[in-house]
């Protein structure tokens, strides 16, 4: 990095020795470090002609790239030393489509008030992608169900229990009913996620009770999946604790005890950060039966 500054320097005077008291070095110092890169690089980046200093094709073609360079290994020294100060506390969550954002707001709103300088990054994805971006680094928390199989690599602590309703439009057949028996599921169709061991879970329930669920148009994620059932496309599962969009319902099912744990995971071994650290902490601390339950009120149970 001193190499490229001094070369920047040099292209911003077209004089070397203003160029090494702008950077507080010797000029022979300067002169070896720009031959050094010019070494790593493969050619000149300056022509020196007497008093006559000037970039070369290959330093004007540099010159952009380089500057990039300096510029954002400037950034990365600012913001590891915001870092280091504790002005700083970025974290980083990915959370489950089946999971509704609302039942973290809670959780958010405690590290805001906790946690100096927070910056939060809030993604929500499939249950595998979560897995493999919180692998590569990308993430230091998720949050998602404990039916999908964490790898060897990772640790989970379990937060809450929740159940599946079926959902449909207000004016849907079965919306009458307290509770829907599993038979009634026969012959409906059904939108379901891709991907959602949650539902795999259920429709093997189904199975034993003879019941083969007609999963006939897949969505990702629960916007999705509302959307086409309040367009007629058929019936839902998501989770009770899921708000739902205006026109739709959800009842319980009779028989059905389909419940889910949620999670939250971390990559065992990795160091945490102050703000990864509370997180943890605030979430394996949380009464998350009322935190839920404020975030399913406004759900429309009512026919």
């Amino acid at each position: 990095m001193h190499q490229i500054r001094y070369f920047l320097a040099v292209a911003r005077t077209l004089n070397f020795t203003r160029a090494a008291e702008q950077c507080n070095v010797t000029q022979p110092s300067l002169t070896r470090s720009i031959q050094k890169l010019e070494t790593e690089l493969g050619g000149l980046l300056l022509h020196r002609e007497r008093q006559h200093t000037h970039l070369t094709e290959l330093g004007r073609l540099m010159l952009p790239h380089l500057e990039r360079t300096f510029t954002a290994a400037q950034a990365a020294q600012d913001l590891a030393r915001d870092v280091s100060k504790g002005e700083m506390a970025p974290l980083r969550i990915g959370l489950s489509e089946t999971i509704s954002s609302k039942t973290l707001i809670g959780l958010l709103e405690g590290l805001k008030a906790f946690v100096s300088g927070f910056e939060l990054t809030l993604a929500q994805l499939p249950n595998k992608d979560l897995i493999n971006r919180a692998l590569d680094g990308s993430f230091d928390l998720i949050f998602l169900s404990d039916t999908q199989e964490l790898p060897d690599r990772m640790r989970s602590w379990i937060l809450f229990r929740e159940t599946f309703r079926l959902i449909m439009p207000a004016d849907h057949s079965l919306a009458s009913l307290a509770l829907v028996p599993i038979s009634a599921l026969a012959g409906l169709d059904i939108v379901a996620p891709i991907d959602c061991p949650d539902l795999e879970r259920f429709k093997t329930f189904c199975a034993s009770s003879n019941i083969d669920l007609r999963c006939r148009h897949k969505v990702h994620g629960a916007d999705q999946l509302q959307r086409l059932v309040s367009s007629g496309f058929g019936c839902g599962f998501l989770p009770a604790n899921m708000p739902l969009i205006e026109g739709l319902v959800a009842r319980d099912l009779a028989e059905s005890d389909t419940v889910r744990q949620v999670v939250v995971a971390i990559v065992a071994g990795r160091p945490f950060a102050t703000a990864t650290d509370a997180c943890l902490r605030l979430a394996r601390s949380r009464d998350w039966v009322t935190e839920t339950a404020r975030a399913a009120a406004p759900h429309a149970m009512t026919a």
